[in-house]
């Protein structure tokens, strides 16, 4: 897991986040494995459910 201050560190590393912010979502935007799955805010029961699914699929 990491956390990303987008305005102390800039968009410049993070193009799909710039990506998403341009089709208009909102902070916070969460991604897993790389892919954007949740933005607006932190639904921390879908997170685990799609974390679990990930961990399940990669055993």
């Amino acid at each position: 897991m990491k956390y990303v201050d987008a305005d102390k560190e800039g968009l410049g590393n993070y193009a799909i986040i710039n990506r998403v912010l341009q089709m208009g979502y909102p902070y916070p935007i969460t991604l897993i494995n790389g892919e954007p799955k949740f933005a607006g805010g932190i639904m921390e029961a879908e997170i685990k459910n799609n974390v679990d699914e990930v961990l399940k699929a990669s055993n």
